[in-house]
């Protein structure tokens, strides 16, 4: 999951990048706010990937620790 994450990221910050450099290379209106959208979605949809496979890491340490707790109390009953 986490592999696909990044795939996908890097493959929307290429584009809003490239998109970004094409319209600053050809000195379209507004070049430079496309640019800096593209860079800063890149920004935020790398550290939300990450984000979500820490968390996802940290819920399934969660989630194992309370089935052993669950374990244990059936069996005390």
């Amino acid at each position: 999951m986490k592999k696909f994450l990044f795939i996908y990221a890097s493959v929307f910050s290429l584009i809003w990048i490239g998109n970004g450099i094409y319209a600053f290379i050809t000195d379209k209106p507004s070049s430079g706010v496309i640019l800096g959208f593209g860079i800063a979605f890149s920004i935020v949809i790398f550290v939300a990937s990450w984000f979500s496979s820490w968390l996802m890491g940290h819920y399934k340490k969660v989630d194992t620790m309370a089935k052993e707790i669950i374990q244990k109390k059936v069996k005390n009953n």
